[in-house]
């Protein structure tokens, strides 16, 4: 009996290494993977996960100075929403930057923000210059009225010590739902709901960033 215990004992020790060692070659593989599974508390759901397609190790953006390239080593997308309703709260990108090019590449996308809050569109932009959220430096542009265009606001995490860049574009939510249950009806109750998203959302991926380190 004794000696039966041992060894189910010893299969179990077995199973329990070789499951931490699959986690530790993901992490080390895949190190992005993890922040995937970031959520924030309020009932938003995780709805679609998508990796970036392997190939250009950059990306393009505009600023005032015209097309600039920032470096994307990978990079995942996770679309967020409430399970009641039919279309998305939130499309994140989260990205590896080059540590080579990561300063370089932090300029170029605060830029960009900046610029997009100068444009003339139906609504207009304001710029969010540096906040801090758990460590990470938080820079955005928010329209001034809701339900104008696809997106309310779009704002760069930054995490410097992991060269991290977690964009989080907000989309506006529709009206034209039968039985509507939309979270926000004015630009007060949006940026509430952003700055939580944004505080929490950021404790998660500081977490998942320490333990990676």
């Amino acid at each position: 009996m004794i000696l039966r215990l041992f060894k189910i004992s010893i299969v179990a020790l077995a199973l329990l290494l070789s499951s931490l060692a699959v986690h530790a070659q993901t992490a080390s593989t895949d190190p992005l993977k993890p922040y995937t599974a970031c959520k924030v508390p309020g009932g938003l759901k995780i709805k679609e996960v998508t990796r970036r397609t392997a190939g250009d190790n950059y990306r393009e953006v505009t600023t005032d100075d015209g097309k600039k390239r920032v470096s994307v080593l990978d990079g995942y997308r996770v679309m967020s929403g409430y399970p009641d309703l039919p279309y998305f709260f939130a499309n994140v990108k989260i990205e590896q930057s080059d540590p080579a090019s990561y300063l370089q590449d932090k300029e170029i996308l605060i830029n960009e923000k900046q610029h997009y809050a100068t444009i003339k569109e139906a609504t207009a932009m304001v710029f969010t210059d540096k906040r801090l959220f758990n460590g990470f430096e938080d820079y955005g542009f928010d329209r001034e009225k809701i339900d104008v265009g696809g997106q309310v606001a779009v704002h760069v995490l930054f995490y410097d010590s992991v060269h991290l860049v977690v964009t989080v574009y907000f989309l506006n939510q529709s009206k034209a739902v039968f039985a509507n249950n939309r979270r926000f009806e004015t630009v007060k109750q949006f940026r509430e709901l952003r700055d939580d998203f944004l505080s929490h959302y950021s404790e998660c991926l500081k977490r998942v960033a320490e333990a990676g380190h």
